[in-house]
């Protein structure tokens, strides 16, 4: 009985730290580091997005999962998510590689509007995601684009 009562409080105890160290996801910033453009073809390529993660938390943050859309004055232009957990240290960083594919076909209208508009304005906006026993949290996040 006192084993099972132990293993209880452990299990509880190791649950509460994971979702502190979710929770913890909501103070850090990201940013954007740089887009890499590869595998050229003649409909589409794919790129490497950069994003770094700044942990200002006394804990290590984790964080489950990113879903994320570029604009481009206002357009929707590219999506795509991360497919794997993060964790950033307590009180510093971790930067990690997410790869999308952009169809060309999807420029155009960005590409008008820019030209229509004499500028292109640029922003990301995502939505981080967190596991918990109860199941999955999102919330809204910033990254910006530096």
């Amino acid at each position: 009985m006192k084993k099972i009562c132990w293993s209880l409080i452990i299990v509880f105890l190791l649950s509460c730290t994971a979702v502190q160290e979710r929770l913890a996801i909501k103070e850090c910033k990201f940013s954007l580091i740089s887009v890499k453009p590869y595998d050229f073809t003649f409909n589409d390529l794919k790129l490497d997005f950069d994003i770094n993660c700044n942990n200002p938390n006394k804990i290590n943050a984790v964080l489950d999962k990113l879903k994320y859309t570029l604009y481009a004055n206002d357009k929707g232009l590219i999506s795509g998510s991360t497919g794997k957990g993060i964790k950033i240290p307590a009180k510093g960083a971790n930067s990690f590689v997410t790869t999308i594919t952009l169809e060309y076909n999807e420029l155009g209208e960005a590409l008008l509007s820019a030209i229509r508009l004499g500028k292109a304005e640029y922003k990301v906006k995502a939505t981080a995601y967190i596991q918990t026993i109860i199941g999955e949290i999102s919330y809204p996040i910033e990254i910006s684009l530096n």
